[in-house]
């Protein structure tokens, strides 16, 4: 009984070992290698690179978390190569709409394009060494006749072009246009309930009642669909810009209320859900023509990873885009990672030998990018495979149905901060 088991597993490790040297030797006729820590080219074939990414019109760029030091170095060559050789012309962060546009719009006439260039979105990417030299590329490319174009995606809030310059801006378009409130009592109801907003409401007065901040609410929501509707037919590229943030306030906002007291009707989806339309104004409405890159989480960018009432990002675009679009998501063997603001970085631990990073990593390859798209029926892709692209946690899943393209990173670092 003894040596009949001894030879069930060794007839199981060694068709085990005889299907991974086939995956194996498959994976090493399909990667293209990725050069991202030399001053060189992104790639020895870019040809091939072209060609999977093809006709495609958006790209949407992945990360396991947002303290990925090697994974913002290999998306600042990829969004370089996108720029220089597939003619992609504007870069969209998961950040918010309004400060992306505005910054960029200040760096083309600053004293100090970087500065404003790295305040254009969340300090964990544009503070750390690893985007600076994307940082560089975009302000010198600002002075070519074919500038890279800095956007964002979010409602979020995050600075004082956000907070301050927006409420501004608005009410000197609309004094401009004769659009005005209805009496002083309004305006001062809109722009206190805007500053509250404007901090998910973690700044409300101690003795503010839910019915009072509901009332509130409500007459911003009210306001602002009426500013909308005279403003309608009023179209320069402010006041666009102007509706569509607005747009996304009035669509936010009853969303927050209700996760503030009562979490019945909230929505996970919401975020994505704007960040989608907003993506869809861009490249509808104010850039049309041009491609677009992405550069955001993966949980964002994947498509069929919820639920079909909660709809990521890549979901929405999916729908609209199909063919037309081409999400990457990131993976790495080992390392560590962390954001410019912790205290410490967290450990990777080596991928176990089930997952798919394993298998990568015997490539012998540092840094590759796999094309998962349109792949033969009986691929062993298309069976459900352990992998981490979302927080390093292992999930097993089909991955083709979520991403179409894969990048590898062997060993990750953490981010470091600009000194």
């Amino acid at each position: 009984m003894k040596y009949f088991i001894v030879a069930i597993f060794s007839l199981v490790f060694s068709n085990f070992s005889l299907a991974q040297k086939k995956e194996i030797n498959w994976l090493k006729k399909e990667i293209i290698d990725l050069n991202i820590d030399t001053a060189g080219n992104l790639t020895n074939n870019p040809k091939a690179l072209k060609d999977i990414i093809g006709d495609a019109e958006i790209v949407l760029l992945g990360e396991q978390s947002h303290g990925d030091g090697t994974v913002f170095k290999t998306k600042g060559q990829l969004i370089r190569f996108l720029h220089d050789q597939m003619n992609f012309d504007v870069l969209v962060f998961e950040s918010s709409l309004y400060l992306a546009e505005k910054s960029f719009q200040n760096s083309l006439v600053s004293n100090n394009p970087i500065r404003d260039l790295r305040g254009s979105t969340y300090p964990h990417w544009s503070w750390t060494n690893e985007v600076q030299p994307l940082i560089q590329y975009i302000n010198t490319s600002s002075k070519s006749e074919n500038p890279l174009i800095v956007s964002g995606m979010d409602y979020q809030e995050i600075s004082k072009i956000d907070r301050n310059d927006f409420p501004v801006e608005l009410y000197l378009t609309l004094k401009k246009l004769n659009i005005g409130f209805i009496d002083q009592n309004e305006q001062n109801d809109y722009f206190t309930f805007y500053s509250y907003l404007a901090a998910y409401l973690n700044n409300l007065p101690k003795d503010i009642q839910e019915t009072d901040l509901l009332t509130l609410s409500n007459k911003f929501i009210k306001t602002s669909q009426r500013f909308l509707s005279q403003l309608e037919n009023q179209s320069s590229s402010d006041i666009d810009l102007l509706k569509q943030v607005l747009k996304n306030k009035v669509a936010v906002t009853p969303v927050l209320i209700s996760r503030k007291y009562t979490d019945n009707n909230f929505s996970m989806n919401t975020r994505d859900s704007i960040m989608a339309d907003n993506i869809i104004w861009l490249k509808e409405k104010r850039y049309p023509g041009k491609k677009i890159i992405v550069w955001a989480a993966s949980r964002h960018i994947a498509r069929n990873y919820h639920t079909a009432s909660e709809k990521s990002t890549g979901d929405y675009l999916f729908e609209k885009y199909n063919g037309k679009m081409y999400s990457i998501a990131f993976m790495t063997n080992y390392g560590n990672w962390g954001t410019i603001g912790m205290k410490k970085d967290k450990v990777i631990p080596p991928a176990k030998e089930n997952t798919l990073e394993n298998l990568f990593s015997k490539t012998g390859k540092q840094n590759f990018f796999l094309n998962i798209r349109n792949l033969n029926k009986s691929s062993w892709l298309l069976t459900e495979q352990v992998a981490r692209p979302f927080g390093y946690m292992e999930e097993s899943k089909v991955w083709p149905h979520y991403f179409d393209g894969i990048i590898f990173n062997n060993e990750m670092v953490k981010t470091t901060i600009v000194q």
